[in-house]
């Protein structure tokens, strides 16, 4: 199976159960939200080169991962204190991003954005995240949550821009070991951490955003 294939098959049956599990909340959410961060920051720790050291390695890894995803079962909590789906928002809108930057990268292909870091990243990807970010963003405002002026603008991003670097870090921490995935977890989508990079970052900005506009 190719890897595009691959990303197909389990975006089509992964994405939807995601979805389900934002959208129940509880333990089901807080248990998914636990056992996935557990696993990257599992993966993370693999990632430590013979020159780091290892507690610094451990307590950094503690933050970046564990600390940033858990993020996440705190603005599940806002949503249901507000009613908004600012959780549903960050999953569906970072997984559209992905899918879209990939897509536009292979199909187009061009310069590279940073070779050294992550030889796979293009210009044509970035943009082709940007635009899809861009009309999700729109979607979502008319037909799930309205959304202001400014939550559009940062969101799109947040999504794209900040999910980017977050993106691109995770795989200047893999070529520095001269590996390409975290692990083979999810076959063709790689690792889990490699699913959740973007959100490591994309997550915390998030809740930082809503807590000082929303609460």
């Amino acid at each position: 199976m190719s890897a595009l294939k691959s990303r197909l098959a389990i975006g089509l049956i992964g994405f939807p159960l995601v979805v389900l599990a934002v959208l129940s909340g509880g333990w089901i959410f807080n248990s998914l939200i636990v056992l996935a961060a557990l696993i990257a920051f599992r993966e993370f720790l693999l990632l430590q080169s013979k020159n780091d050291n290892k507690i610094l390695w451990i307590v950094f890894g503690f933050f970046y991962v564990l600390g940033s995803l858990f993020c996440l079962l705190v603005l599940r909590d806002i949503d249901t204190l507000l009613g908004s789906y600012f959780t549903l928002m960050l999953f569906a809108g970072v997984s559209v991003n992905d899918s879209f930057s990939y897509i536009f990268g292979k199909w187009i292909g061009g310069k590279k954005i940073a070779p050294s870091m992550s030889p796979n990243k293009t210009y044509a990807g970035l943009i082709g995240g940007l635009f899809s970010t861009i009309l999700f963003i729109f979607l979502f405002d008319k037909f799930m949550f309205n959304l202001t002026f400014l939550d559009k603008c940062l969101f799109v991003i947040i999504i794209n821009i900040i999910g980017f670097f977050g993106d691109i870090f995770e795989s200047s921490l893999k070529r520095r070991v001269k590996i390409k995935d975290s692990s083979r977890l999810l076959m063709g989508h790689g690792g889990m951490l490699d699913r959740l990079d973007s959100l490591i970052l994309t997550t915390p900005v998030t809740l930082f955003y809503v807590i000082a506009y929303y609460l």
